[in-house]
């Protein structure tokens, strides 16, 4: 059968693509190695100037064996697993292994990994280096690269039975929701669009449902898209939370009628900090608070969302110059 027909056979009940789909995600029909670009950034100091560096950026590379709909679309569910189980990876932070799967700097030990390998025609993504095999390091030779290589190496059951956990949680929304999908597929679209259509509307399922079966909160922070959970949250001690550290204003410039709000907006943080409510709150990945939601705080303040943005952001502009010249001093 081809993709449509299989499609078509799925919702007669004739055939589980489904399990089809997932079980090629978890294959080696995927693979995922590394690739390497070189990123500028600029910097600035009173003596250089403004001058630009290049670095290598370090990204996972995600290859499928053939070429066809249902390898592409495995190849999507392979990379929504691998970006929910990542956070398995913050094991390696308790042994001080620098560089991420996203960026990776000059001196750091994965990239001298990485680069070794490539300059011996190997390509390896760190959580398959228990799958190198010996030949690999009789070419290479073992030397210091060898010995980096093995700390990561060694950390990796580890991380393989945490992520093991993660997938065993996340692959049931993946099936139940491709199989609330593929039911209302248009097979007269093309095989592309079909595609797409598929992809998009299971990974909004699976965020609704796995949103509600952790009661996770969803963050899309600069491109990066992830999930924190109350048990993180928690540990992070929310409650014991400060709304003062939340909105780290320098009230020292500030006129008498923008204490007014900046009092009456610390007090509707704290009082949302203090009923344990997280919604109008944001966290990094760790679940430590980085900012609030502005609609919620402006509504209840009783004032339009831009009135209130903009008063935040003057108050915010006199605190960076209160600061900026408590530093000069």
């Amino acid at each position: 059968m081809n993709f449509k027909e299989k499609i078509e056979a799925h919702q007669q009940g004739k055939y589980d693509f489904t399990t089809e789909l997932l079980e090629l995600a978890l294959s080696d029909m995927v693979k995922t190695t590394m690739i390497c670009t070189q990123v500028e950034q600029e910097f600035y100091n009173e003596e250089d100037g403004h001058y630009t560096l290049t670095f290598n950026r370090w990204r996972p590379k995600y290859t499928v064996k053939k070429n066809t709909a249902e390898y592409r679309m495995a190849r999507n569910i392979k990379i929504w697993i691998a970006r929910y189980t990542k956070k398995a990876n913050g094991m390696r932070k308790k042994y001080l292994f620098e560089g991420s799967q996203h960026e990776i700097y000059d001196g750091d030990a994965l990239h001298t990994i990485y680069s070794t390998f490539v300059e011996h025609g190997f390509h390896y993504h760190k959580d398959d280096f228990d799958k190198v095999p010996a030949k690999v390091w009789d070419k290479i030779g073992k030397g210091t690269v060898y010995q980096e290589f093995m700390e990561f190496r060694n950390i990796l059951p580890a991380i393989n039975r945490a992520k093991s956990k993660l997938v065993d949680q996340y692959t049931p929304i993946i099936l139940e929701s491709l199989n609330e999908v593929l039911p209302s597929v248009d097979l007269s679209r093309e095989e592309d669009e079909i595609i797409g259509f598929i992809a998009i509307s299971t990974k909004r399922k699976v965020d609704r449902k796995l949103t509600k079966l952790l009661g996770t909160k969803v963050h899309n922070i600069n491109g990066e898209k992830y999930y924190v959970t109350k048990e993180d949250i928690r540990k992070n001690k929310f409650i014991k939370t400060k709304a003062d550290n939340v909105l780290k204003i320098n009230v020292s410039k500030l006129t008498s009628n923008q204490l007014n709000f900046y009092f009456s907006l610390k007090d509707m943080i704290q009082k949302e900090i203090n009923a344990i409510n997280i919604e109008p709150f944001t966290f990094d990945i760790d679940g430590n608070i980085i900012g609030f939601n502005k609609r919620f705080f402006a509504s209840q303040m009783d004032m339009k969302e831009s009135t209130f943005k903009n008063r935040l952001k003057r108050i915010q502009t006199k605190s960076k110059l209160a600061d900026d010249e408590k530093l000069a001093i």
